[in-house]
């Protein structure tokens, strides 16, 4: 009689080469997965400039309604507090730093990324929208501190 039966190493390496295999796809779409939650952020960082542009434009020409001034912090009212907590549900509940200038003509805000640790994504009045290379920002303006 002949055995056809598989041995225990030749199961072993082929459960071995599939787990292999599968950790592979499964770094790959974490790293999408994180991709498209920065995706998400740059997107309503865009609305927030928008909304920022509609409410100065609706006769104080100025930005006091964009930044809570007591935790540097997007406002919690209105269209602000909604897009807020969208940013938020992305970037792994973590806060929107927000300054506006002293006379509340400008105005910056700011967002942690997931893909890339250390890095967030910036908005100002001026219409600047970019990537920086730290956390938060501490001024009305695009810069790292």
């Amino acid at each position: 009689m002949l055995n056809r039966a598989f041995t225990l190493i030749e199961l072993l390496v082929v459960i071995a080469i599939i787990g292999f295999l599968a950790s592979l796809v499964l770094l790959n779409t974490q790293s999408a997965r994180l991709q498209s939650h920065d995706a998400q952020i740059q997107t309503s960082m865009y609305q927030l400039r928008n909304a920022a542009d509609l409410s100065y434009g609706q006769g104080t020409e100025t930005y006091t309604a964009v930044c809570d001034e007591a935790d540097n912090t997007l406002s919690n009212s209105g269209d602000f507090g909604r897009l807020e907590t969208a940013i938020k549900n992305e970037n792994n509940n973590q806060a929107v730093k927000c300054f506006e200038s002293a006379d509340k003509a400008q105005f910056a805000a700011s967002s942690p990324v997931r893909a890339e640790s250390g890095k967030s994504w910036c908005v100002e009045s001026a219409g600047l929208s970019t990537g920086l290379n730290c956390l938060a920002i501490n001024s009305s303006r695009c810069q790292c501190p």
